[in-house]
């Protein structure tokens, strides 16, 4: 039975060369992932905050005026603001957001669905119209519709004299947001894997004599040079 010597320092230091070359493709990969992931929230997040900004201006372009409210109904300027699907839509097919506009805390136009119908009549998250309709704020960031999550803007609607009357949203599906999440991951997971069968297949190039070598062998080859070293300095008589 052959003994198995411990690893020279050499083989030591080649071993630990390689595990730090798998930790630190570990750690590295999972610090870019968090990286992202908080750089991709960030970015649809301001993507729904210059939609918002973007969708404004149309409306304003399309229906010139003043919000108001009249006998319970949204207008802006002289135009009828509720069931009026058709500025959504449109904003909708710009920007691929869901969009909607609220009297007060009620949906009075949206491209929202809920049961196959638009979800008008149905009224915003308690947290949004805390935000907007009673501290006057923008609400940005993540928000549940109608149970489903959103990167969202939400922004007042004031009348002619400044009183908050209702709010507009955008909103970009977290379905769009877990996609990139998740091929960006994809990516770099890939990437990590790559990096360690690499270092993994850097060790086939080490001699397997590096890795154990018998006692027997090492012995054996002691005795032949102090063999040969006895025989250069005792040569054998003429």
């Amino acid at each position: 039975m052959r003994e198995i010597m411990p690893m020279n320092f050499q083989t030591k230091l080649t071993v630990g060369v390689l595990a730090f070359i798998v930790l630190f493709s570990l750690l590295a990969g999972v610090l870019v992932i968090q990286d992202m992931n908080q750089k991709i929230t960030a970015t649809i997040t301001e993507k729904a905050k210059s939609d918002l900004a973007t969708a404004l201006q149309i409306i304003d372009y399309m229906f010139p005026g003043s919000w108001r409210v009249e006998n319970g109904v949204l207008f802006k300027g002289d135009t009828r603001i509720n069931d009026n699907n058709q500025v959504v839509d449109k904003i909708r097919g710009l920007t691929d957001d869901t969009v909607t506009v609220f009297l007060g805390d009620t949906r009075v136009a949206t491209n929202v669905f809920r049961d196959n119908r638009r979800a008008v009549g149905t009224q915003a998250a308690d947290y949004v119209v805390e935000t907007v309709l009673h501290q006057g704020r923008l609400y940005l960031g993540e928000a549940e519709v109608l149970g489903t999550k959103y990167q969202t803007c939400y922004a007042p609607i004031r009348d002619a004299g400044g009183t908050i009357i209702g709010m507009f949203y955008v909103g970009v599906s977290r379905q769009t947001v877990d996609q990139l999440r998740h091929s960006f991951t994809a990516g770099t997971v890939l990437s990590a894997r790559i990096a360690l069968l690499f270092a993994l297949a850097a060790t086939c190039f080490i001699p397997v004599d590096v890795w154990s070598t018998p006692v027997s062998s090492r012995r054996a080859s002691r005795w032949i040079l102090g063999s040969r070293r006895q025989e250069e300095t005792n040569p054998p008589p003429d």
